[in-house]
């Protein structure tokens, strides 16, 4: 009799095949840094990491987070016009549109307890604003490129509305000083370092489509100019007056912090202060020059004694600042003194004001001023200079491309809202008191640039404005100070 012996065989365990699977994918990593060449690998990380940030990006809108996308926001929106656009020709995917969305969506899951409703004083303003977007729209319609009219009534006139009503309903600004100080101060930092790196090489290093390099002087002799850098933005109108919005928010933050700052952070303060202070005057704008010195001389008005004639020494060391250009680049200074632009901007008035005559009741259209002036009726001149064919006017862009229907509540609008800080004042709280202050400076840089500049179409720095003046403003009705709306004085309801 035979007998044969059998060996049973092992069933596999949850834990042995886990050790099998991770062998074998050792096994695999292992042969693919062998074979695989070094650029596939930096390749495979860099989209992993893109993969994690737009996981987190998710995450964040599905969980209601919305302030995490804004600190986000602020650290990366100056590099975004040019990084983050696609195609960079007539780009449909933006920085902005992304960012617009992701806070529109997170407001759809966001849970706040207690959240603040908007003044009713702010809510006025706010609804003659949306009364301009109405008929601003209805101006793209004539627009000889409505298209383009289009994306400006978007992301110039409505996502900065958005972005300020999320800030005001669903930011928890008290929450986020001291990162929104941090995290300004790096953004003014690299977009100074930009700006002086352009100085120096004398050439646009972030080209955007709708931009140029502007040189001041006597072009055809490279050591009598001096470049005017627009840093990672289109223009260096937006790169002057973000830098002024950035200057003044960094004063105002840092007005806002309880106790002392960190060593590190008053060395991160002076560097980003002096950043946004070099990003301001490095375009060499006389009418941010004279903002400046209008808002230094404003702010001796609220110092006594040894401050006070600092605030005057700095106006004082403006102008010698620019009388200096006389001695060390002549033909600077007198290209940024010549009168001629003075006359054309005279002349450029009289030929909104005509193109306006024209069309009083719906305006020229949304952005088609420059088609609408080529018609020889409204060449228009003043002694030695000719107009501009572009309104270098916020109230005379507004007024001859949208009409009355379009000014009379984009003026309301900025009417009340000055309005609606002056009743934060009344509170005479040491913090309404900041508020309006701050406010006042940031309302005075905005408005006698946008006397001279057309900066009510510059979508980045009406992003960043409206976004500050929300932070200022839901800072003031959230103060510890004020417990309720009757010792602000505004009527909620």
């Amino acid at each position: 009799m035979s007998s044969t012996n059998t060996f049973p065989i092992p069933t596999p365990t949850p834990d042995s095949r886990a050790r099998t699977v991770a062998l074998w994918g050792i096994l695999v990593v292992e042969v693919l840094i062998l074979c695989l060449p070094g650029i596939w690998w930096g390749v495979a990380g860099l989209s992993l990491l893109v993969l994690a940030v737009l996981l987190g990006f998710l995450v964040a809108v599905l969980r209601g987070h919305g302030e995490k996308i804004i600190l986000s926001w602020i650290l990366i929106f100056p590099l975004g016009y040019y990084y983050l656009s696609f195609p960079r020709e007539h780009a449909l995917i933006t920085l902005d549109r992304v960012f617009i969305g992701a806070l529109l969506a997170a407001a759809c899951f966001a849970v706040h307890p207690g959240i603040p409703r908007i003044p009713r004083s702010l809510r006025r303003s706010g609804a003659y604003w949306g009364l301009f977007l109405v008929f601003s729209a209805l101006a793209i319609l004539p627009a000889k490129t409505p298209l383009i009219s289009l994306r400006l009534w978007v992301e110039a006139f409505l996502f900065p509305a958005l972005l300020a009503w999320y800030v005001l309903r669903y930011f928890e600004v008290r929450r986020h000083l001291s990162a929104m100080h941090a995290l300004t101060c790096v953004m003014a930092i690299y977009a100074a370092s930009i700006g002086i790196a352009e100085v120096f090489l004398q050439q646009d290093l972030l080209p955007l489509p709708g931009g140029g390099f502007v040189v001041a002087g006597d072009y055809t002799d490279v050591a009598n100019i001096l470049p005017r850098p627009n840093g990672p933005f289109a223009t260096n109108n937006s790169f002057a007056m973000v830098g002024i919005v950035s200057l003044l928010f960094l004063l105002f933050l840092k007005r806002t912090m309880v106790g002392p700052m960190p060593r590190w952070q008053r060395i991160l303060h002076r560097v980003g202060v002096t950043a946004a202070l070099a990003e301001t005057l490095m375009p060499l704008f006389k009418s941010v020059l004279f903002s400046l010195a209008t808002v230094l001389l404003a702010d001796a008005f609220y110092q006594h004694g040894k401050r006070r004639v600092v605030r005057v020494g700095a106006v004082l060391s403006l102008g010698f600042a620019f009388l200096s250009l006389q001695l060390v680049l002549p033909s600077v200074f007198e290209e940024r003194a010549d009168s001629t632009t003075f006359y054309a901007r005279i002349a450029q008035e009289k030929q909104t004001l005509a193109l306006f005559m024209d069309h009083p009741i719906n305006g020229v259209g949304l952005s088609n001023f420059a088609d609408a002036s080529q018609n020889s009726k409204y060449a228009t001149y003043y002694k030695t200079g000719g107009a501009l064919d572009s309104p270098h006017n916020n109230f005379g862009a507004i007024l001859a491309e949208t009409g009355l229907t379009g000014f009379v509540p984009f003026v309301a609008a900025q009417i009340l809202l000055v309005s609606a800080f002056w009743k934060l004042r009344q509170a005479n709280t040491n913090d309404s008191k900041l508020v309006w202050k701050a406010f006042l400076f940031l309302f005075l840089c905005y408005w006698i640039n946008g006397i001279s500049l057309t900066i009510i179409y510059f979508e980045d720095l009406n992003l960043w404005y409206l976004f500050v003046l929300a932070v200022l403003y839901k800072f003031a009705i959230t103060s510890p100070e004020v417990r309720t709306s009757q010792r602000l004085g505004l009527d909620t309801k």
